[in-house]
C-alpha cells in the first residue's frame, strides 16, 4: 500500500479534487467568453451589413442628383462629372462618413474574429488539461477501489 501513496495519500486526493474543480472554472469562463464574443460578433455583422446598404443607397441616391449635363453640387460649387475617374471621387466622397463607419465597424469585427480564435485555442488547451485531470482522477477513484476490495 505504501507503493500507491503517492497517488492515494489525502493530499494527494485533495490536489486533484482541486484542479478538477479549477479546470471546470476555466472551461465555464471560456465558455462565457466566447459566447460573448459570439454575441458581440452577430451585432457587428449585422452594422456592417446595414453600413454596406447605407452606402450603396447613399451612393445611389447621390447619382439621382448628378445634373442632365453630368454637374453637380458639391459644397456650394458647381462640379462637371467628365470621367468614370471623377464619377467614382464624387462617389466616395458622398458616401465618406458611412464608408469611415463601415471601416471602423469591420475593423471591430476582425478583432473579434481573432479573439474568438485564441479563445478556441485557450479552449483547446484547457480540453486538453482536463482530459488528462480526468485521467488522473479516473486512476485514483478505481486505485481507491481496487484497495478498498482488498480491505
Amino acid at each position: 500500500m505504501n507503493q500507491y501513496q503517492s497517488l492515494i495519500a489525502p493530499e494527494k486526493i485533495q490536489f486533484v479534487n482541486n484542479l478538477v474543480d479549477t479546470t471546470l472554472e476555466d472551461l465555464l469562463s471560456i465558455e462565457a467568453q466566447v459566447e460573448e464574443a459570439y454575441g458581440n460578433r452577430a451585432i457587428l455583422v449585422k452594422t456592417v451589413k446595414n453600413l454596406e446598404g447605407d452606402v450603396k443607397l447613399t451612393e445611389a441616391t447621390a447619382f439621382m442628383q448628378v445634373g442632365p449635363d453630368n454637374t453637380v453640387d458639391i459644397d456650394g460649387k458647381k462640379v462637371k462629372l467628365s470621367n468614370g475617374e471623377m464619377r467614382d471621387m464624387y462617389r466616395r466622397y458622398i458616401s465618406r462618413d458611412l464608408r469611415k463607419q463601415l471601416t471602423e465597424k469591420s475593423a471591430d469585427l476582425a478583432e473579434i474574429e481573432s479573439k474568438i480564435a485564441l479563445l478556441k485555442d485557450k479552449w483547446d488547451i484547457t480540453k486538453s488539461s482536463a482530459n488528462l485531470v480526468e485521467a488522473r482522477s479516473w486512476a485514483q477513484g478505481n486505485l481507491l477501489k481496487f484497495l478498498s476490495s482488498y480491505g
